[in-house]
């Protein structure tokens, strides 16, 4: 499914990009990455071919994967000259990832220079470069950085979905608000755009009036225009630090915290001790890797329901 429209006459044509997802919300601190490279892990180990975007200038996505670092200007050049992203393949199998970095930043001041709206611009850059690549991927994850906005916008542009992620606090629920409004204005630009979800992240195991708490304010502020989805991602930070200094996700974190509670089981019964250093803080996180993979099958049934929607349309 895909969909062309036109900003203005003078800005080139952009083109939606089918089954791509934009994981955003106007705050950090929310879980977006964690979950972004999450679910696009588990559609990956799943067999779907698959490709995370990272968006965000702070480039953060590196840790969860566990790549080198990038400063973001390959990505840069390839937007700025309308060349096809930069991919770094088979990350993991069947999951590739487009580095970002600090350099996506420098693109403002180049646009602003030509006179260009800078959401406007960059949604037709994004088009063409990402276009240039969609083909063989059955699922596109776009990371979005909680400011600046003109990528945010820009990437609703030519999305399928946003996802929204919410913590259990006022802050955050006002900034699901905030995001609401750039998916309105992107729907001007993207009329096949859908709200596929908030989902709650950050909520511990057992906080089930939290939990209740924050899906009726978080439907209340969606209203009918998409689900809380019924998963929600516990809080827990020993696997969140564990996760990242391995560049491990979480369902490939889950086998290796098993066997290093074995191992600490066994020096303790021989009266011995684990460095500190090799050991994982986590004791158990099966039940958090079981989440995200219920939340990936949750998205993945809210994106068919999207396309039915669109092209009954």
């Amino acid at each position: 499914m895909s969909s062309s429209f036109s900003l203005t006459e003078a800005t080139p044509q952009i083109t939606q990009i089918a089954r791509s997802i934009v994981f955003g919300v106007d705050k950090g601190g929310v879980g977006k990455t964690s979950l972004a490279a999450n679910v696009a892990g588990q559609a990956a180990a799943a067999g779907y071919k698959t490709l995370i975007i990272d968006l965000d200038p702070v480039g953060a996505l590196h840790n969860d994967l566990g790549y080198d670092k990038e400063d973001g200007s390959r990505l840069f050049d390839a937007l700025r000259k309308g060349r096809p992203l930069p991919i770094i393949e088979n990350i993991r199998p069947n999951l590739d990832v487009v580095p970002g970095g600090a350099d996506l930043r420098d693109l403002q001041g180049i646009l602003f220079a030509r006179g260009q709206a800078p959401m406007e611009a960059f949604a037709s850059l994004i088009s063409a470069s990402l276009g240039a690549i969609a083909d063989p991927y059955d699922l596109i994850i776009i990371d979005t950085p909680p400011g600046d906005p003109w990528i945010a916008e820009g990437a609703l542009c030519v999305a399928t979905a946003l996802v929204i992620p919410a913590r259990p606090d006022d802050g955050t629920l006002d900034a699901v608000e905030n995001t609401a409004k750039k998916f309105m204005r992107a729907r001007h630009f993207n009329p096949d755009l859908r709200l596929a979800g908030a989902v709650m992240f950050g909520i511990g195991g057992a906080s089930r009036r939290i939990a209740r708490q924050t899906r009726e304010r978080l439907t209340e502020t969606l209203g009918e225009a998409a689900p809380v989805f019924e998963t929600r991602i516990r809080y827990m930070e020993t696997a969140a630090v564990d996760s990242r200094r391995r560049g491990m996700l979480i369902h490939e974190l889950s086998p290796a915290v098993e066997e290093s509670v074995k191992q600490r089981f066994t020096a303790f019964k021989s009266g011995k001790s684990v460095e500190d250093d090799k050991a994982l803080l986590a004791t158990d996180v099966g039940n958090l890797a079981k989440e995200y993979t219920s939340l990936t099958r949750e998205i993945f049934t809210r994106l068919m329901e999207i396309e039915a929607e669109v092209n009954h349309d």
